[in-house]
């Protein structure tokens, strides 16, 4: 047999295995949508969208948006402060309005907050965590525009006590209310009376 003969065969069998799709590519996109949410919003956005078109068009589908957890983004020196507030508007609008729930660690601003606000009237949890001086005055102003919020949770924040009672007056679904601020270790859990 030639070289030229040899050639051949190998190259058949490299084409019969790329024309075989893998079968972990035929999972319902249910699955796919569920492992792909795990990522979170960092994670899709940063790796799990390029690596090919389904799952590129899944992560722009708006129901993956409803949870939006970019807890401990900064943590991960993936990301920056700005890049996280740029990817958190990001994440909102490919919500489409649809937005449930979302948690912010370290980046939001009352800028972002507005922002949210605008976009997001179904929200029924918004947590924020360690951002002193960075989400003071518009704090209520921005939760009052979620009119269906059930829980807040601010964790390391700025936040006075006639905030706390503005937020409390500002949000008649508000079941839980749950404040931990480190400079006085304090944490207050709030619940309405029915």
């Amino acid at each position: 047999m030639t070289r030229k003969g040899k050639g051949k065969r190998k190259g058949k069998k490299r084409n019969q295995a790329i024309e075989k799709k893998p079968r972990w590519l035929e999972l319902p996109e249910v699955i796919w949508m569920d492992i792909l949410q795990r990522l979170g919003a960092v994670g899709m956005m940063l790796t799990a969208e390029k690596v090919c078109t389904m799952w590129r068009r899944l992560c722009k589908d708006p129901s993956m948006w409803r949870v939006i957890n970019m807890d401990n983004c900064c943590d991960t020196y993936l990301v920056s402060y700005f890049k996280a507030q740029e990817m958190c508007r990001r994440a909102v609008d490919r919500s489409q309005g649809e937005l449930v729930d979302i948690n912010m660690d370290y980046f939001a601003t009352d800028e972002l907050l507005a922002y949210v606000a605008e976009r997001s009237g179904k929200l029924k949890r918004l947590g924020i965590a360690c951002c002193y001086d960075m989400v003071r005055k518009d704090l209520v102003e921005a939760v009052q525009k979620f009119p269906l919020l059930e829980e807040l949770s601010l964790t390391h924040t700025t936040i006075t006590t006639e905030g706390i009672e503005a937020l409390r007056h500002s949000c008649p679904r508000l079941k839980s209310f749950d404040v931990n601020n480190n400079s006085c270790f304090m944490c207050l859990v709030w619940y309405p009376d029915y």
